[in-house]
């Protein structure tokens, strides 16, 4: 970007240059979640009119799904809260979640400037020991026509049983004022730094896969989130971690990454095609470092997922498949995604056949 000078992650021109506009599907699908099969408890309508984009947990024994969908109750003007719903994880791979019915709690609403017109698409995850999720805030902004930040990252904490909307993460002050829109974000913990990973919108047109380090007060923020709302925190470094390949339009992060060890980091990212727009799941491999930030290891040459079921063609959003949502269950990474922008979904993906694809794409 001229004018900007955003530092670049290693790997940055390899991973484009080595990828193809192929695919090898390796993704068990497992069921899906319609939206008459997911009671809302206290909320009066029968059932919400769009279940999907879901974030994903495991409880502690691995015996449950917690699974937090983005629902619209009304289409007029999309706006979406995040619901929480426990699934027994035999009913997951017993191939019971299409045919069973579920209950599920309001979690996350709109509240405040940063998400008044919806809650969306929640990445949710576990820091120091803490249930967190950050999720896309639309901001009063969002309906005004050439404006900025439309939307926004928001990041909520678990806090007795309740949660509660802690921070805003922004990147640093040559971007802040730049941006359309910033979301499909998370963060992660590499050694006492948090970095917020997102994917923003440049007012130029460009869309950036970006990481950034937020400053220091992010986690004591985190920690004792202020009574009034949640606190913008900007961050100290932003790095551009890989671009588009050319047969895309756009990249972005997908769920929030599973820990390999040491600090080394498996995520899932979706592509955007250029031509028909279809959504697609590919991986990436890297190391992230305090001071240095992300460095690309390998990439997979073709995508892991696209879709192919009638759910996962066919919705308000034809042809997408949109993980949100991952963990490590046994040798397999289970992974929750929105399905055509109606349905929340489960699938399965075998990690040494993610290994392989990786692999095949090796940088470093």
């Amino acid at each position: 970007m001229a004018g900007l000078d955003l530092p670049r992650s290693p790997g940055f021109e390899e991973a484009a240059r080595i990828r193809r506009c192929e695919t090898r599907d390796i993704a068990r699908r497992l069921g899906t979640i319609s939206p008459d099969r997911l009671f809302i408890n206290g909320f009066p309508a029968k059932h919400s009119v769009a279940v999907f984009n879901p974030g994903l947990l495991l409880d502690e024994d691995e015996r449950e799904v917690i699974l937090y969908p983005r629902i619209i109750v009304g289409y007029y003007k999309y706006v979406s809260a995040i619901a929480e719903a426990r699934i027994p994880v035999e009913d997951v791979l017993n191939g019971q979640v299409s045919l069973n019915m579920y209950s599920a709690n309001l979690v996350v609403s709109p509240s405040n400037k940063y998400d008044f017109w919806g809650a969306e698409d929640p990445r949710a995850f576990v820091l120091r020991g803490r249930r967190m999720m950050t999720y896309t805030g639309r901001t009063v902004n969002y309906f005004e026509a050439g404006d900025r930040d439309r939307t926004l990252p928001v990041t909520a904490v678990e806090a007795g049983g309740r949660w509660v909307k802690a921070l805003v993460g922004r990147p640093t002050p040559r971007l802040v004022g730049r941006l359309i829109s910033d979301k499909n974000a998370f963060l992660l913990d590499v050694d006492g730094s948090i970095f917020l990973f997102h994917r923003a919108h440049e007012a130029r047109g460009e869309f950036l896969l970006l990481a950034s380090r937020l400053r220091g007060e992010a986690w004591r923020i985190l920690e004792s989130p202020p009574g009034d709302g949640p606190a913008e925190v900007l961050a100290e470094e932003d790095w551009h971690v890989m671009p588009a390949a050319r047969f895309e339009e756009k990249i972005a992060w997908g769920a929030p990454p599973i820990h390999l060890g040491g600090r080394e980091y498996l995520f899932l990212l979706h592509g955007v095609g250029r031509e028909m727009q279809v959504y697609r799941v590919f991986a990436l491999l890297a190391e992230v470092h305090p001071k240095e930030g992300p460095i690309v290891k390998a990439v997979t040459p073709r995508y892991i997922m696209e879709p192919r079921e009638p759910y996962e063609t066919f919705g308000d959003r034809p042809y997408t498949v949109f993980p949100c949502g991952a963990a490590r269950l046994g040798e397999s990474i289970l992974v929750s995604y929105g399905a055509a922008d109606y349905m929340a979904s489960l699938a399965l993906l075998p990690m040494d056949e993610v290994m392989a694809e990786l692999d095949r794409g090796r940088i470093l």
